[in-house]
């Protein structure tokens, strides 16, 4: 059961979608899955947004580094385009008018759901969303999809008598 335990905290880092089943079809309780799933996917977010002020510096430095030169068909020059079109698409186009028009709350609360926690507050640090404020709102959309979502797989596991 332990490793179960430690497989479903280490699922729930990267996407609730795959610690949930996994819990279940393990035989765990579904409110220890709860709790591992939560724990998993908040201490995912937590480093995310602790170390995302350093990934930001770093790859601004990095970018700005690749930008200079003549090495067009470097692998590196290569990226350094990439992280520029992501950068001007983060700032116009469909994900920042979803940023725009529900902010911190919207991408708090839809995040499991809709991409990854982690993803999200990355995202959310990107946008220059307070930290704090980015943790509390993406801790309860957590809270609130982890349960549902392990409460409606239990009760279909039961019904499908898995």
């Amino acid at each position: 059961m332990f490793f179960q335990m430690i497989g479903v905290f280490l699922l729930a880092l990267v996407e609730i979608w795959l610690a949930i089943p996994a819990g279940l079809i393990w035989g765990l309780h579904p409110a220890l899955v709860i709790l591992l799933v939560c724990g998993g996917t908040l201490s995912g977010v937590g480093i995310i947004i602790i170390l995302s002020e350093r990934i930001r510096a770093g790859s601004n430095r990095w970018l700005d580094k690749n930008r200079t030169g003549d090495a067009s068909a470097s692998l590196s020059a290569l990226f350094a385009q990439i992280i520029a079109a992501l950068q001007e698409r983060l700032h116009s186009g469909r994900l920042y008018k979803i940023w725009l028009k529900y902010g911190i709350i919207g991408l708090g609360l839809l995040s499991p759901v809709l991409t990854s926690a982690p993803l999200a507050a990355f995202l959310g640090v990107m946008l220059n969303a307070d930290k704090l404020k980015l943790f509390i709102w993406i801790s309860a959309g957590v809270a609130v999809w982890t349960t549902g979502l392990t409460l409606a797989m239990y009760f279909g596991l039961i019904l499908l008598g898995i």
